[in-house]
């Protein structure tokens, strides 16, 4: 089951410990819920990028939405751990799957701004199931990692 996953996923770097689907009075449909977590050995600083060791286990989970595997919407869950960097200080560790501070998986990003160059920003935050300006902030941030 773990290495299905990770094909579909599309992630390097990352071990998936669990699927299940969530579904509650609070979400308004279903969501494959992916748990994860980076492997070992692969725990980075979020701000410089070196290999760093592990502070503690962080402060709790966090979630990034995922492309759509047909109508189910997925989101990857997974604990943060703190890294001990002697130049940034403790900050949260990188995840190989996201940005650090985004709230989306790079291949999200990716198809948001690919959509962005062949239909409007209306037409995509519609399809993707995103607010308006959430559509252009991830094509805005895409474009500048694409410029640096």
């Amino acid at each position: 089951m773990n290495s299905i996953f990770k094909q579909l996923l599309n992630v390097k770097g990352m071990v998936v410990e669990n699927v299940c689907i969530v579904d509650g009075p609070m979400r308004p449909e279903p969501v494959l819920e992916v748990r994860v977590r980076p492997r070992a050995g692969m725990l980075r600083c979020s701000r410089c990028g070196r290999k760093r060791r592990g502070y503690d286990r962080g402060g709790g989970v966090r979630r990034w939405r995922h492309q759509d595997f047909g109508c189910w919407r997925v989101e990857l869950v997974a604990m943060m751990p703190r890294v001990d960097c002697p130049k940034c200080g403790v900050v949260v560790a990188s995840v190989p799957w996201a940005e650090p501070g985004s709230r989306f998986t790079r291949d999200f990003e990716a198809e948001c701004a690919w959509l962005m160059t062949v239909a409007n920003q209306k037409t995509v935050s519609g399809f993707l199931h995103v607010a308006w300006r959430t559509a252009g902030q991830i094509a805005r941030r895409v474009a500048g990692r694409l410029r640096a």
